[in-house]
């Protein structure tokens, strides 16, 4: 007698939830910090599966981390879009802003955040080919919604026309790298550093620099 097939949807189905449960586990392996650069062998060990099974549903280890950057993306996105917009007024917009990232890189979750940056800048850094996935799926769409932040409170007369590309990059640079240096690089141990103060501070600076009515960036020589 012989085999009915499956249905083609059916089977996309099923290859679809194969993947995206050992992209899960892979997740909590590679962006735990525990071993440097895992390598296909790890992460297959993570995901319980042989090396080829991986290799079968992902391809290589770019390709495996390319993944496993974008599932991260899809698991924070709902997250990261509500920091797209405010209706608070400019001043308390940015703190706010300022305050849920610092926490948001911190937080106790089965994949930190600030452990997602900080594997992703490694792993993009030592592989430029996965400096691209690093951009594409981590820092981009967080430096995005910021723009999006930005350009309302601009729309809103709040904020003067600036280039919020290089905005953003001025708020959210010196947040990320001092939640680095605290947490995945211990600099709690070496130099410890008040990251809530540092994010009122960061904050208070970005808000005179670009509100209306404040002094305005200084102007290139």
């Amino acid at each position: 007698m012989s085999k009915v097939s499956r249905p083609r949807g059916s089977r996309d189905a099923d290859h679809e939830a194969k993947r995206r449960d050992l992209l899960g586990r892979m997740a909590t392996r590679l962006m735990s910090r525990t071993v440097a650069r895992p390598s296909l062998r790890d992460l297959a060990a993570a995901a319980e599966v042989s090396v080829p099974t991986l290799r079968h549903y992902f391809g290589s280890r770019q390709a495996v981390v390319d993944a496993v950057m974008a599932e991260c993306l899809r698991r924070g996105r709902e997250g990261l879009e509500a920091l797209r917009h405010s209706d608070l007024p400019f001043a308390d917009s940015i703190r706010l802003y300022a305050d849920s990232l610092v926490r948001a890189l911190q937080a106790p979750r089965d994949v930190v955040l600030g452990d997602v940056f900080a594997v992703s800048l490694a792993e993009g850094v030592m592989d430029p080919d996965v400096g691209i996935s690093a951009l594409n799926h981590i820092i981009e769409p967080t430096l995005q919604v910021l723009e999006a932040r930005l350009q309302v409170h601009v729309q809103r007369g709040e904020m003067i026309p600036v280039d919020v590309r290089a905005a953003g990059l001025m708020l959210l640079s010196p947040l990320l790298l001092a939640s680095l240096h605290q947490n995945q690089l211990q600099g709690s141990h070496v130099r410890p550093l008040a990251l809530e103060a540092l994010a009122a501070a960061v904050s208070d600076g970005f808000v005179r620099a670009y509100g209306r009515g404040g002094p305005g960036p200084v102007a290139s020589a």
